[in-house]
């Protein structure tokens, strides 16, 4: 033989992996051809290296698909993670314009409709009143023989309930004054059968003081007997000290601070519950 075995068998690795030179490639086909136990070695390992390629192969493939697996995963992650952000993000939106709607409502007061006179000639006519009381404290319509120093009304549906004030300042004759102290002390308020009556008040006020409300879900109404046939009748509802029209001595001494108050216009019962009409 042109070549030894020992020779032949040292190249047919290199020979089954493609990597020899043209000359030894030729030198092995040559051996193979003629050689019976160096072609049969050549087999097994030709077939061996075949096993291992498709090994790798299939391995490969395998780690392809994982990777893509992988990839599918983080995606899906992602993509789940944008839609939450999505929505929180949309959620946050929702309530920062929420937010900045009730401040801006609430800044402005929440005024939908605001209604305001200082015109006597109005006295009587409370333009969308809808406040938590009856007046029944304010007389009905003002007289000739009364002198009015001072008239105030506003209302104004503002944000959660309405707010309100009204302010009437006047004095009378000698026997108006009588005759409406007379009326002051004959109101009352009658529900399903109960009556509660109007309350004198000498302490809560610097004044003597007919009240109907009094710190009743920050509601007052009151008349105030300032003297020299002078009276000051009052309501307030959800009013601010500072934007009051009248004199701060005119207020309750105690005005906001009370935690319960008291109201003519509503009855409690044992449940807790209070009715009334207004």
């Amino acid at each position: 033989m042109k070549y030894s075995c020992n020779l032949i068998r040292d190249l047919l690795p290199l020979y089954c992996d493609r990597v020899c030179s043209k000359d030894s490639a030729e030198a092995v086909q040559e051996h193979i051809s003629t050689c019976e136990e160096c072609k049969n070695i050549y087999t097994e390992m030709q077939q061996s290296v075949s096993m291992d390629r498709a090994i790798y192969e299939k391995q490969q493939l395998a780690s392809m698909q994982e990777v893509k697996k992988k990839i599918k995963k983080r995606n899906t992650i992602f993509a789940s993670i944008g839609i939450v952000a999505g929505i929180l993000f949309v959620i946050i939106v929702i309530r920062v314009l929420l937010v900045a709607g009730v401040i801006i409502f609430a800044v402005q007061d929440g005024r939908k409709d605001c209604y305001t006179s200082t015109n006597i000639d109005d006295y009587g006519v409370f333009e969308e009143f809808n406040g938590y009381s009856k007046l029944d404290i304010f007389p009905k319509q003002l007289s000739d023989n009364m002198e009015v120093y001072k008239y105030s009304y506003y209302y104004a549906d503002t944000f959660l309930d309405p707010t309100a004030q009204i302010y009437l300042e006047c004095s009378y004759e000698e026997d108006a004054y009588s005759k409406e102290i007379e009326r002051l002390e004959g109101i009352q308020e009658e529900y399903e059968g109960r009556i509660q009556p109007i309350v004198y008040d000498t302490d809560s006020f610097s004044y003597p003081a007919y009240v109907t409300i009094d710190a009743d879900n920050h509601c007052y109404e009151y008349a105030l007997l300032i003297g020299e046939g002078k009276i000051a009748y009052v309501f307030l509802q959800f009013i601010k000290e500072e934007d009051i029209v009248f004199p701060a001595e005119y207020l309750p001494k105690e005005y906001e601070q009370k935690e319960t108050g008291y109201s003519i216009y509503l009855f409690e019962y044992q449940n807790g519950a209070r009715h009334g009409v207004y």
